[in-house]
């Protein structure tokens, strides 16, 4: 006997190590097909679900995170399904004995013996009920228990459970029927959900609400019996009604959600920067705006809000219908490149700051000019010859603007653009001119947004985020685009109300937000642009129609300035009115007022200043000459034939060669020096500049009207630098004296003007024949 039970024994323990390594060779020959498949989903800063999507098979099945299992979930989940979960070894012996028995002697299924791991491994390979398919699952439930933890089974149980319907897991159905996430429902509802996978097709929450609630009290007064929940919870959730139904998917924030999704695949959870209060009040004032606007022909608008403490996305607003196909309203205009009109402007003047050619007072000349073929003008078609740089800059005038990226070069201006994440400037780095100033370039809003809040950050940038993470700001260096200095100036420039792309809202002047703003307008009147800043906030606003259709009232001032200051109002009403504080490195000097320069003796009118000293300019004054005159002041005296009395000295304007041009053509009377002394020889006897190129009076046949050019060569004194051309009283270009221009003629009669830097003048008239 004792060599039979030592036979026996024998065998059965080299049976069990056969079936273990016969498990593990299974184990590595047929994995357990884990790999699920879930729906991302897009929540705002606080934990509210914006959008969600469906997985491939059109499911709605989302990843419900263990920290989302609440207790009461847990504890719901395993009592009704799986008392002894965290006992077994992922089958119950003893329930399948006992399943087995009941339903062998009532010759039909009584009860079962699934545990939570079996139900998980027959929902990861859903097949027929059979009992060689049972054993499959007994199969993989151990797999299960042996590569994953109890809590993570419980997890994937949570995450596959069938809803009804293409609703799969705890997450969907709790955010479809509840609206709520796992981890904030009540007792009431995570009983009521515990029920529905047992009969997803004859519990249809919303359908049959009354005989659920039956149900769901008898299951609740079970757990009072066991003492599974403290007996007032049970009570409440007894009283507690069920008016749930199936709600629509959230589907907030579409162009943004599809954005963080593209750019951070196989995330189950994203959670963003969002505020889903600021986004819904942005969308409420964009949307009511812009039902104003379609009369007019303008479809679309784009706003996006950042907070400038943290760089953080608050509002994105791809545009202002997702569902308006006729006018693309798919289009996520945040992203969208556009000419940005006069938006870099700013920056422009800010960098000049820093580089030491201006200061707010500096006085330029606003006239006709010529770089290299480039002739711009300003916006109104107008000059208004000298004007200082805050005015211009207030103004929005393009012929400063030109000058001063000129003289700082293309080539840092859009370095700087660079080093602020201007994506398509980057690209294009090669090809882009002086002309970029003036909207010869392409754009974003999240771009152009993200640089006026370097301005409120004292001229450093800062990338923006859009989704939430433990990184704080002070760990980001950040890139400097300005000095704290000129991003304050600029600044207290763009704050200043007297300005003309002020709305006209003087009768509503307690509404208008006290921020700083810069509008733009497109060529074409295709994009209207109007980006502010405070001290919180940086909002950017773009309208226009995103097929590029252009609109004759479209402008940055009309259009895009009144939703910005509806934006501000709404979500930094109360900022302070003198929220933007100087830096230690700036300080005031006295200028002369008519040319921004440190005084001479001869400036009287004198005006405050801001410069930052070591880099903002030093010259001395010079807008007045001594000039010796003679008595009646009809003649000028240089120091080769000043005589020895009856002669005076007096100021006189030092108008530039250019204003002195401008001044002449426009008809303008100024004080000029008066003529010098005939008989001095070291002046030429002809005073005026002398064209000699072509002939006055004379008939020029064009053979080729589309190619062919006329050249414009003149010779003036030995004294002048620079003379300017003119056509048909409009300027043409500036030249070297002798230096050789050409032009296209158009119409039969042309006039030519040559003006020295003298200001004296020469023209002639010339008839054209074409051939």
């Amino acid at each position: 006997m004792k060599q039979l039970i030592k036979r026996i024994t024998k065998r059965f323990l080299i049976g069990i190590v056969a079936s273990v390594i016969l498990f593990f060779i299974a184990d590595a020959l047929f994995p357990v097909p884990a790999d699920i498949e879930y729906a991302p989903i897009v929540l705002d800063k606080d934990g509210k679900v914006l959008h969600t999507y469906q997985t491939s098979d059109q499911q709605w099945r989302m990843k419900t995170e263990l920290k989302e299992i609440m207790p009461e979930l847990r504890n719901t989940i395993i009592y009704k399904e799986d008392k002894y979960f965290y006992k077994h070894p992922g089958i119950n012996i003893p329930a399948i004995f006992r399943a087995v028995f009941n339903n062998s002697t009532k010759f039909r299924r009584t009860s079962g013996a699934s545990t939570i791991s079996m139900q998980v491994a027959r929902l990861l390979e859903p097949k027929k009920r059979t009992y060689i398919n049972k054993l499959c699952e007994m199969f993989r439930a151990l797999q299960l228990e042996l590569h994953y933890s109890k809590d993570e089974i419980l997890q994937m149980y949570l995450n596959l459970v069938p809803y009804g319907s293409n609703i799969q897991g705890v997450k969907a159905a709790s955010l479809l029927y509840f609206e709520k996430m796992p981890d904030q429902l009540s007792l009431a509802e995570i009983t009521t959900l515990s029920m529905i996978p047992n009969r997803p097709n004859s519990l249809v929450i919303g359908k049959d609400n009354a005989y659920i609630v039956k149900k769901r009290n008898e299951l609740l007064l079970r757990f009072k019996k066991d003492n599974l929940f403290p007996d007032h919870l049970i009570n409440d959730a007894i009283q507690e009604p069920l008016n749930a139904y199936r709600h629509s998917a959230p589907v907030a924030v579409p162009q943004f959600a599809y954005r963080v999704r593209r750019e951070h695949p196989g995330m189950n959870e994203i959670k963003t920067t969002i505020s889903a209060t600021v986004q819904l009040k942005a969308e409420d004032l964009v949307t009511s705006y812009m039902n104003g606007l379609k009369l007019l022909n303008i479809n679309n608008a784009s706003v996006i809000i950042i907070d400038n403490k943290t760089h953080e996305v608050r509002a994105y607003i791809g545009s202002s219908d997702f569902n308006d196909k006729p006018h693309h309203g798919e289009v996520d205009g945040v992203c969208a490149v556009r000419s940005p009109g006069s938006t870099l402007k700013p920056l422009l003047y800010g960098l000049s700051i820093d580089n030491g050619f201006i200061t707010p007072k500096t006085v330029i000349a606003d006239v006709p000019i010529n770089i290299n073929g480039y002739v711009p003008e300003n916006y109104d078609l107008q000059f208004r010859g000298n004007i200082t740089v805050e005015d211009a800059l207030k103004q929005s005038l393009n012929i400063p603007a030109v000058k001063l990226i000129d003289k700082l070069t293309p080539k840092v201006f859009t370095s700087s653009l660079i080093n602020a994440g201007f994506t398509s400037v980057s690209q294009k780095r090669n090809k882009l001119g002086i002309s970029m100033i003036l909207g010869g370039c392409g754009v974003r809003l999240d771009e152009l947004t993200a640089l006026y809040a370097s301005f409120s950050n004292g001229g450093k940038f800062i990338p923006i985020k859009y989704i939430k993470t433990n990184s704080t700001v002070l760990k980001q260096k950040g890139e400097k685009i300005l000095s704290p200095e000129s991003a304050y100036i600029i600044t207290e420039i763009l704050t200043e109300l007297h300005r003309p792309d002020l709305p006209n809202l003087s009768e509503k002047s307690q509404n208008i937000p006290h921020i700083a703003w810069k509008t733009g307008t497109s060529y074409g009147r295709k994009d209207a642009w109007s980006i502010g800043y405070d001290k919180d906030y940086t909002v950017g606003v773009w309208i226009g129609n995103f097929d590029g259709t252009g609109v004759a009232g479209l402008n940055g001032a009309a259009i895009a300035t009144p939703l910005l200051f509806q934006l501000f109002n709404s979500i930094d009403k109360n900022t302070a009115a003198e929220w933007n504080v100087a830096p230690e490195g700036i300080a005031f000097r006295s200028v002369c007022r008519q040319s921004g320069k440190i005084p001479s003796d001869f400036c009287t009118d004198q005006v405050m200043d801001y410069y930052i000293p070591g880099i903002s300019p030093n010259e001395r004054c010079n807008h007045m000459t001594e000039v010796n005159t003679s008595a009646d002041e009809k003649y000028s005296y240089c120091t080769t034939c000043l005589p020895a009395n009856g002669y005076k000295t007096k100021l006189y304007p030092n108008v530039s060669a250019e204003l002195a041009a401008y001044y002449e053509s426009s008809h303008i009377s100024y004080q000029k020096i008066p003529l010098h002394n005939p008989k001095c020889n070291r002046v030429f006897d002809g005073k005026l500049p002398v064209i000699t190129s072509l002939t006055n009076n004379l008939t020029y046949i064009i053979m080729d009207k589309q190619e062919q050019k006329l050249q414009l060569i003149c010779a003036t004194a030995n004294d002048v630098q620079q003379v300017y051309w003119y056509v048909n009283d409009k300027f043409y270009a500036s030249a070297k004296p002798g230096e050789r221009t050409f032009f296209k003629p158009e119409g039969n009669a042309v006039k030519i003007s040559c003006t020295d830097d003298k200001g004296r003048n020469a023209d002639i008239n010339i008839k054209l024949k074409y051939l």
